[in-house]
């Protein structure tokens, strides 16, 4: 009786798999089944994730990025897993690489191999087999800049780069605390051959006290460039790293220059998130800080133009604006980008008004001229560009609580235009191009509403951006 029960269960448990197997037309296990509409595109949901507080600065959803080669994705998830899937959502492999969150992603110019950067108490970056997901070799964060698990200051790979030799740029960072309680930053820069030997570091010996969260390499010139953001309005002065943009030879991880931005109006500290970048000649570096003004430079750091895309406005004795975040050289020209409305006094408070130019994707010419603006109904999580067009990963928009605003824009960069607008339940909180244009790919997270409701679930949406 026992050994038939025992039968029962596997046939059942068999049943199972064959009727999801016939649904599916895959072996996929039904933990990661997926499915598909017009709306939606194909779904694949990327495990277990708590819902967010909607109106909490600072989403964590994960990364993803487009393999040109085999026209899949590259997926870091939230909870230390990395993924590679086919175009259409197919799993090729999947690799639990750390213990924390996946902070950045990187891959090889040869499309090889694929770097991870995990935060966590080890906060190691990983490099794996693109086509086997095989670990590679690991370097530990807590190596190069230290940690503090008593206060959780963990070790991060908070940006990875490469370039066309197979050299490897990353940029390591935490926080700390002083005698007095205020929070600081500690950053590092580390270069590494392909196969994970140390080629330089900057500083050679201990770290920067300033916030690094960015880096790019310009392969033709031979420079890394990387900006600061601190916010500390005490002790600023005191830095050791008080410029706000410095660039490397990397080939050697020397400084060639640094840039000093003057402080804008209304604001104590210039502070830059996501950026500088290179233009893929390397003939122009591109910086957008968070006070809402843009800059073009030569690769000698000379200015070219600034432009001021979203200035701070007073009510009632207190500054708005517009934060600026990203920044970057596309074949059409530079496009600059804002975020959501924030007070100067307190980043945490959400605001009572919407800046006229937040959560805005910006395109000027070269030369400086304004060429358009596209207006996004939620914060512009990520940019993605290929063949003429910008994939945005639009989030919440924390000011007038529009629900609706969620999803991927697909924007043509000739004239700013919306091609496509695919709405997601919960917030889109990272987007990736294939090299084509015609794919995209967003991570969408869950978001728990001041009125107490769901928002959404931690996936990935998979759209057909050719076939509308």
């Amino acid at each position: 009786m026992k050994k038939c029960k025992t039968f029962l269960i596997f046939a059942l448990l068999f049943l199972t798999w064959a009727a999801l197997f016939r649904l599916t037309g895959s072996k996929t296990p039904w933990q990661i089944f997926t499915v598909h509409d017009r709306e939606a595109g194909t779904v694949v949901p990327l495990g277990e994730m708590a819902g967010r507080n909607y109106d909490r600065m600072g989403f964590d959803g994960g990364e993803i990025l487009s393999v040109k080669s085999d026209g899949g994705w590259l997926i870091g998830t939230a909870n230390g897993e990395l993924l590679h899937l086919s175009k259409e959502g197919k799993e090729l492999w999947s690799h639990s690489v750390g213990s924390g969150l996946i902070r950045s992603i990187a891959v090889s110019r040869d499309e090889k191999t694929v770097y991870a950067g995990e935060k966590s108490p080890d906060g190691y970056l990983y490099a794996l087999d693109v086509k086997t997901g095989d670990v590679k070799w690991k370097c530990k964060g807590y190596d190069i800049i230290g940690g503090e698990p008593d206060i959780r200051a963990d070790p991060q790979p908070i940006h990875v780069a490469t370039d066309r030799e197979g050299n490897v740029y990353a940029v390591f960072y935490r926080f700390t605390l002083d005698e007095s309680g205020t929070r600081r930053y500690v950053s590092r820069i580390v270069s590494f051959t392909a196969g994970g030997d140390v080629r330089w570091k900057y500083p050679e010996n201990g770290n920067m006290d300033a916030w690094v969260n960015w880096g790019d390499d310009a392969e033709g010139a031979h420079r890394f460039a990387f900006g600061t953001a601190n916010y500390d309005k005490t002790k600023i002065k005191k830095l050791e790293y008080n410029k706000n943009i410095y660039v490397l030879d990397d080939r050697d991880g020397t400084l060639v220059h640094t840039e000093t931005i003057p402080t804008a109006d209304h604001f104590q500290t210039v502070a830059m998130r996501n950026g500088p970048s290179f233009s893929e000649d390397g003939k122009y570096l591109t910086a957008m800080t968070s006070d809402g003004r843009g800059f073009l430079y030569d690769s000698d750091g000379n200015l070219l133009w600034q432009r001021t895309v979203a200035e701070a406005k007073n009510i009632n004795g207190t500054w708005f604006f517009a934060a600026g975040r990203d920044a970057m050289v596309v074949p059409e020209g530079v496009l600059f980008a804002t975020i959501n409305t924030f007070g100067r006094d307190n980043w945490q408070m959400p605001s009572p008004v919407i800046h006229p130019a937040s959560n805005s994707l910006y395109l000027f010419g070269l030369d400086g001229c304004f060429l358009f603006r596209y207006r996004a109904p939620g914060e512009i999580e990520g940019v993605s560009t290929a063949e003429g067009m910008a994939a945005l990963a639009v989030g919440r928009n924390v000011r007038n609580h529009d629900y609706h605003a969620h999803g991927a824009a697909i924007v043509s960069l000739s004239d700013g235009k919306e091609r496509h607008y695919y709405h997601t339940a919960g917030p889109l909180q990272a987007i990736a191009l294939s090299s084509d244009g015609k794919w995209a790919a967003g991570i969408e997270v869950p978001a728990v509403t001041p009125e107490g409701n769901l928002l959404g679930d931690y996936r990935l949406h998979i759209w057909n951006v050719e076939g509308g």
